[in-house]
């Protein structure tokens, strides 16, 4: 039996419940020894006794008091403060403290105030976003002899009730958090803490999935999809139990389930989208790849090979996807397929790539695998073009596959799907998708993406497992170590080195020097980013030492080691940098 006591007034702006075992004080139950108690039941009972939950008025979210943190770092976001950290039974937890936490009862009895003047009046249908800014900063001089007029504190109070009148309240600032990747909301949610997926952890590439000292109440979820379904035109209700829609102005996309499919209440999945695009130059900084893949990777895209990456959910396959898109010449004309739009497409038009995007989502008719073949279907009659699938699921691999046997798919293909190695992915697209095994051999090279969790650890590192090139014999695979070593020569025997050396004038020798010297200046540039700024990690760096190369190619002047000095010290003076 669990007792909830409250606290506080009719005019506090901030209530604290304390959960208490009633049961631990039953006069009959045996006390244990603290040693004879495990640790993780040790923990859910300070959990149970110590539960205090807090919130200003005008939050639907309620902030958790948490159990004393093994911190693994603390940083600032907008809007609020996070520790990461471990609790002493072994879980993983992120602890958010928002700005509006901390405010004085006072504070946020004015804060409340305005945004119930701005809910009862008619500002938010007739003013934008940023325009609720300046109104609230109105409202609150209006207020200055309680919590003064100070330009940082009118800032601060006013964005408060921007997020809580038309923004997406707490949610908002878990979106402007950089390191978070996914956000979950499980059903009740007023009974379970919202969980997240985080990354950097410590500055390396791992990932971790954590609980949050934060509890949604069910209007503040309902919000959150009220939005959703205003934003996105699209039906949520008993009969269409399914909202699929990206996140306006946040790069992120959310789905959410709920009543019938969801007994429980609405859930909500909410996956962001890198801010920043991935580079090969990034994945070597951060430990991903090592160099001498990501120079043989390069010089795959270069020569219009035909990529499948796989992986489990989680494991980098997007991120290198979008990685490899900038490894294309800019000439390259370039087709993406995508259900939501995480590819990089705006950025590569900015740096001068033609690039047309295709979406696939649910404001077009039939199901998915019906809208991604007729995308399909329609890319193949648009032109010369290399094509981009966001993901390879079923029925479209047909027509893919038809076309690339009879040349007719364009200069290059890429797309990502689901499996653990490059047989599972035959197994999956010969047996289950129905594909010939004829047919599947027009797969140049399957890239295998993993995650990797030391022992003891909560953090899982992202790796570069497996580089396998299809062979002669159906189902049989030359693989590549993920090193990217070329020394045994055995993948020249294949069929795509043998169409690359018919179809070039370099030698053995002189595209294996081309690789290295693609290695060189990317683990360059991963260098550079380190020491001096992380835009060299960008993708407009990438271009410029493809660009450096070509040219040196193009010239008959091209050698591994002068032309990659070379770019160093164009790089050096560009920049500034001896």
């Amino acid at each position: 039996m669990v007792r909830i006591t409250a606290s506080g007034d009719a005019y506090a702006t901030a209530t604290e419940f304390s959960v208490i075992d009633a049961a631990s004080e039953h006069p009959l139950r045996p006390r244990r020894h603290v040693n004879e108690i495990p640790d993780i039941m040790r923990s859910l009972e300070r959990i149970s006794a110590n539960g205090k939950r807090s919130k200003p008025i005008y939050s639907d979210c309620w902030m958790a008091d948490t159990e004393d943190l093994e911190v693994i770092e603390r940083y600032k976001i907008p809007f609020g403060t996070v520790t990461v950290g471990n609790t002493p039974d072994g879980q993983a937890e992120y602890f958010l403290r928002p700005s509006e936490y901390k405010f004085s009862d006072l504070t946020n009895q004015v804060v409340n105030a305005v945004i119930d003047e701005i809910r009862n009046s008619s500002a938010p249908y007739n003013v934008s976003s940023g325009n609720i800014m300046s109104v609230a900063k109105n409202m609150l001089i209006r207020h200055s002899d309680k919590i003064g007029v100070s330009a940082s504190v009118l800032e601060e109070t006013a964005s408060v009730v921007r997020r809580y009148t038309v923004g997406l309240g707490i949610f908002e600032i878990l979106l402007g958090d950089p390191r978070l990747e996914d956000i979950y909301i499980d059903a009740p949610c007023e009974k379970n803490r919202i969980h997240v997926t985080l990354n950097g952890i410590a500055e390396s590439n791992s990932h971790v999935r954590c609980r949050t000292n934060l509890i949604v109440d069910r209007r503040e979820v309902r919000s959150l999809i009220s939005v959703l379904k205003r934003d996105s035109g699209l039906p949520f209700c008993e009969s269409s139990p399914v909202l699929e829609t990206d996140v306006c102005g946040h790069e992120a996309r959310a789905t959410v389930i709920g009543y019938p499919m969801s007994p429980n209440g609405d859930a909500v999945a909410i996956r962001k989208h890198s801010t920043s695009p991935w580079t090969l130059t990034k994945l070597i900084s951060n430990g991903t790849i090592g160099p001498a893949a990501a120079g043989l990777l390069s010089f795959l895209v270069n020569s219009r090979c035909t990529f499948l990456i796989c992986g489990a959910r989680g494991a980098g396959k997007s991120s290198l996807l979008s990685a490899l898109l900038f490894e294309f010449p800019l000439s390259q004309r370039i087709l993406t397929i995508e259900d939501t739009s995480e590819l990089p497409t705006e950025k590569m038009r900015k740096i001068g790539y033609k690039v047309q995007s295709m979406l696939i989502g649910e404001r077009l008719q039939g199901d998915m695998q019906e809208r991604a073949e007729e995308a399909l279907r329609v890319s193949l009659r648009l032109g010369e073009s290399a094509v981009i699938l966001g993901e390879v699921r079923g029925e479209e691999a047909r027509t893919l596959y038809q076309s690339m046997r009879t040349g007719r798919a364009g200069s290059s293909i890429m797309g990502t799907i689901h499996g653990d190695s490059a047989h599972s992915v035959y197994e999956r697209v010969v047996h289950d998708m129905k594909i010939s095994p004829d047919a599947f051999s027009a797969t140049d090279i399957v890239v295998t993406m993993g995650t990797k969790r030391p022992k003891g650890s909560m953090r899982q590192f992202r790796r570069l497992n497996e580089m396998a090139l299809t062979s002669d014999k159906h189902g049989d695979f030359v693989s590549i170590p993920s090193d990217g070593d070329l020394s045994d020569g055995k993948i020249f025997e294949t069929p795509m080195f043998r169409r690359i050396l018919a179809s070039s004038s370099s030698s053995k020798e002189e595209m294996i020097d081309e690789i290295r010297a693609r290695a060189e200046m990317r683990t360059y540039l991963a260098e550079m980013a380190s020491s001096h700024s992380a835009e060299f990690c960008g993708p407009e760096w990438i271009c410029f030492a493809n660009e450096h190369l070509s040219k040196a190619l193009r010239d008959g002047s091209f050698d591994s080691y002068e032309t990659t000095e070379s770019f160093k010290k164009w790089f050096g003076r560009y920049n500034g940098i001896c």
